[in-house]
């Protein structure tokens, strides 16, 4: 990690160089910036080094006309939680703001995670002057190392830890020498083409976390990224009020966090989470097994100061959790004595149970995870023994309650104390409740309002709060993934008659592709209703077939009732297959066709499933 220290100060430095004076936009020329790079290779990688290509979205026609030269719109986050990704556009310069990825939702076999759809960007990319990253989760970063390479490399910034994680994600593919990779520190302008970026301290889940104020000639532009207001943080500093109401230009829009609009108050203070886990802590007979994200450093740091005090060492389990305790240790953000944190091994077992605490990945309920695995008596190093207190710090995300519900009877099985946030104040949101969001409002006092960062309920409780400080419509803009907001020179905001057009692009095991929504709704046919494989065998010329079919099915029917149904499908793909060729039909797509029609509608009515069907053609 020397290096990372290294490369980090000297981008520190070097960002110094590109920090603007405090005169108004419209007064200096532009750098001339070349984001120079590698031709765009439409590849994204999988686990197994596989790939596979991105088919093309279709791409709508781009027009600025009008007297519109301010263009917004969001690629991702608009429609869930994660994926984030939002473009402004001023006089055909182009800023991205966050490469996020989205993590599968319940129905999503298979997939590991999904991307933002770039491809609306395609032949752009000598106008993208940079990408800016508001924080270091990798729902705001974790896409990076498959959408550089695809943009040609542009400028990238970020605070310093944040670009320490989007430098560690690049350096896994080998990726970081050919990127552009540049620290912003808080209050910097830093100009960019048209517009000057500044980055302000704000308070979420992760230290180094920043909304990013573009000031365009046309007016300022806020993202809050994720946030809200702690008044008494354990590990670092408040948000910036001052900065956040002190913006003379005015701001022209904000795009505001959406996750907790529902919720009524203010988020909770990290303070509380901390005296909970010291009372844990404190009273623990044995050891203490902890989970949480590894990426809540607020938390780990949390974690470390208890053990100081009660003597007792911390080891981590978790390659993730492993990978971003030694970055933020390097870098300070993590402080803790020589010797006290340790890697999981089985050196943990020659010390008293109190004077241990391991802290570890799997607090959704993740079954490879280090919780999860523990829990099935699996994990390499850790087995649970009687009187181990165990505590989930973290909330259910929606739709892993079951998942964790079975890791949490697991543990229980093998004899150890847990404890939930559902019964102790063990976890508290990075995301503001309405309180925060109020805040926000009232203190940038924005012309506009666009809520981000969440589902439409979400994002609708945002908009009804706007307007119970008199906002009106006309100022509130819900954008789904694509939509896209034109500003006038004077302020007005119009939406545009244009959507581009946005496909699931996602990461498995095999690779990547951009037609996601297609992979897992075959995957959901076959999950439900299995599948039939036809062979027919043909001859080259006259395509008359030779023999019967063969078929094979998986997950559909089995036990006495296989050989009559096989029997009679075999019998109706013959018929399909002769009919269609005696109609003159000598396409194999149109062969193929008429069988996959005609055993559909046999299944449906014979057995009430609609089971995917895979004809096969093979010429003699």
């Amino acid at each position: 990690m020397k290096s990372v220290k290294k490369w980090l100060n000297d981008e520190g430095a070097k960002g110094k160089e590109n920090t603007s004076s405090q005169k108004p936009a419209g007064q200096r020329q532009p750098q001339n910036r070349s984001a120079g790079k590698p031709k765009s290779a439409h590849y994204i990688r999988g686990r197994n080094n596989q790939v596979r290509r991105q088919p093309q979205a279709q791409q709508q026609p781009r027009s600025q006309g009008g007297g519109f030269p301010l263009r917004v719109y969001p690629l991702g986050g608009f429609e869930q939680i994660g994926r984030n990704c939002f473009v402004i556009e001023v006089d055909q310069d182009i800023y991205l703001i966050d490469l996020g990825l989205q993590f599968p939702e319940d129905g999503m076999l298979g997939i590991d995670y999904l991307l933002p759809d770039i491809s609306c960007l395609r032949g752009k990319e000598k106008r993208i002057k940079g990408i800016l990253f508001t924080h270091g989760h990798l729902d705001h970063i974790g896409a990076v190392q498959h959408l550089l390479p695809k943009l040609h490399f542009p400028p990238c910034y970020g605070t310093k830890l944040t670009m320490a994680f989007v430098k560690k994600r690049l350096d896994e593919e080998k990726l970081t020498p050919k990127a552009n990779l540049n620290v912003a520190t808080y209050g910097q302008r830093i100009r960019l083409g048209k517009v000057e970026v500044e980055f302000i301290k704000v308070t979420h889940s992760i230290p180094d976390s920043a909304a990013i104020a573009v000031h365009t000639p046309y007016g300022t532009i806020l993202h809050t990224g994720d946030f809200k207001f702690d008044l008494t943080p354990t590990t670092e500093d408040p948000a910036d009020f001052q900065r956040l109401a002190q913006n003379k230009e005015g701001v022209l829009a904000i795009i505001a966090d959406s996750t907790n609009a529902t919720k009524p108050g203010f988020s909770k203070s990290e303070v509380e989470i901390s005296q909970t886990l010291y009372n844990l802590i404190r009273d623990a007979k044995g050891r203490v097994i902890i989970s949480t994200f590894s990426s809540l450093l607020n938390r780990i740091q949390q974690v470390v100061d208890h053990a100081q005090k009660f003597n007792r060492k911390v080891f981590i389990s978790g390659r993730s959790m492993e990978t971003n305790t030694e970055i933020a240790q390097n870098l300070g953000y993590l402080k803790a004595p020589r010797g006290l944190i340790r890697k999981a091994s089985p050196a943990m077992d020659k010390l008293p149970d109190k004077e241990v605490i391991i802290v570890t990945t799997g607090s959704q309920g993740e079954s490879m995870a280090g919780l999860a695995r523990i829990g099935l008596g699996t994990h390499r190093h850790i087995t649970v023994k009687q009187g181990d207190t165990i505590i989930l710090s973290s909330n259910p995300i929606v739709g892993n309650e079951r998942a964790i519900s079975k890791v949490i009877n697991n543990l229980h099985l093998q004899g150890a104390v847990v404890k939930t946030n559902a019964e102790l104040a063990l976890h508290t949101t990075g995301h503001g409740h309405q309180g925060d969001i109020l805040l926000m409002h009232r203190l940038v006092n924005a012309k506009h309002i666009i809520p981000e960062h969440g589902e439409p309920y979400m994002r609708a409780a945002h908009a009804t709060l706007a307007k119970q400080i008199g906002y009106p419509d006309n100022r509130i803009h819900q954008l789904t993934n694509g939509e896209i907001l034109e500003f006038d020179a004077k302020g007005n905001a119009r939406r545009s008659k244009q959507k581009l057009t946005l496909q699931d692009v996602i990461i498995d095991g095999y690779g990547s592709a951009g037609e996601g929504q297609r992979i897992m709704d075959d995957r959901k046919i076959m999950s439900a209703n299995g599948m039939i494989v036809v062979a027919l065998r043909a001859y080259t010329d006259s395509k008359r077939l030779v023999g019967d079919p063969d078929i094979i099915s998986r997950g559909l029917i089995y036990g006495s009732e296989q050989t009559d149904i096989t029997k009679e499908a075999v019998q109706l793909a013959k018929k399909a297959y002769n009919e269609a060729l005696d109609r003159g039909d000598k396409d194999r797509k149109e062969l193929k066709r008429a069988v996959n029609g005609a055993l559909f509608r046999y299944f449906d009515r014979k057995l009430n499933r609609k089971p995917m069907i895979v004809p096969l053609i093979v010429e003699v």
